[in-house]
């Protein structure tokens, strides 16, 4: 049976979906309760409000990094544990349609993103090096990288397999349930996908038009998640993503404020080259998969939507 597909076994009734969906807002709740705690315990002078540079400084960058990932380990077990009970489905089912997880394709994704990403970002900083606006600094300090590191390798895979599970699986499933449609369901968990962002302080920055740039990676991760059945290769894109972010390059105005090794000072500007950079980027990915794991003709890919 196709991935997408998945839900037609079990329990697929509107309330377990009903169910699965007030479980997920409850428990996303409930674990960020879990910085509030903390302040309150620890840091009775702070605002969560503010969030300006001295309350990072304060309670410092890891630990507020911890706590705002932690939300999605608790929806992350909560999700798969209701597929298990109330759906009534094997729990692999929710992640890929094989008998077991391909973590050839995952390390595959992860690395190969870790590659190219890594590669553009020194061929950036190296240039930065010989202008006058020396918009990267490096920062490394080992007391504060460290902590960062194991944070990091420990709750970005749980937070980016989270978000998979519920976008690139239990959302699109649960969609083509419904409405019969492959390519709606994929539309439709794209486009929830990108308004999911729309607090990111990156959208502040740069403007309403940076929606594009998740909607496009939603729609670039159902793609892939759709035509190899499974979320390998989705999970280990999101993942070496994230990571990137939380531990190369940090800026003061990224949803992941962190004690990366570059400081980045640069403007954020209008976000338009970074769109620019995404349309050439996921087609010559989707093609690379395409070519590897010998997926279906173009024609028949399309047919199937």
């Amino acid at each position: 049976m196709k991935f997408i597909d998945i839900a037609e076994r079990g329990n697929s009734s509107p309330t377990s979906y009903v169910l699965g969906t007030l479980l997920i807002f409850v428990l996303y709740f409930v674990g960020s309760l879990g910085i509030l705690a903390d302040i309150h315990l620890n840091f009775p002078t702070l605002s969560v409000e503010s969030m300006d540079a001295a309350f990072y400084q304060t309670m410092g960058h890891t630990r507020f990094l911890f706590w705002v990932l932690f939300p999605y380990l608790l929806v992350f077990i909560g999700l798969l544990l209701h597929i298990r009970l109330v759906h009534k489905r094997r729990t692999l089912s929710a992640l890929t349609s094989r008998d077991h997880f391909r973590w050839k394709r995952f390390f595959f994704a992860f690395m190969l993103i870790i590659v190219l990403m890594g590669a553009l970002l020194a061929i950036q900083i190296y240039a930065d090096s010989f202008g006058h606006g020396h918009a990267f600094v490096f920062q490394f300090n080992p007391a504060k990288f460290f902590p960062l590191l194991v944070v990091s390798l420990l709750m970005l895979p749980i937070q980016t397999a989270c978000e998979e599970l519920l976008f690139r699986s239990y959302l699109l499933q649960g969609l083509k349930l419904r409405i019969k449609r492959t390519g709606t369901s994929i539309l439709l968990s794209s486009l929830m996908f990108g308004l999911m962002h729309i607090g990111n302080p990156e959208i502040h920055e740069m403007g309403y038009h940076m929606l594009i740039y998740y909607f496009l990676s939603g729609l670039f991760l159902a793609l892939i998640t759709t035509v190899d059945d499974g979320l390998e290769l989705a999970i280990g894109y999101h993942f070496a993503n994230n990571l990137i972010a939380a531990i190369f390059v940090t800026t003061d105005w990224q949803v992941f404020r962190t004690d990366a090794l570059y400081l980045n000072h640069q403007d954020p500007g209008t976000g338009w080259s970074s769109l620019i950079f995404l349309l050439i980027l996921l087609p010559s990915l989707f093609l690379l998969f395409k070519r590897i794991y010998k997926w279906p003709s173009w024609k028949e890919i399309m047919q199937s939507m």
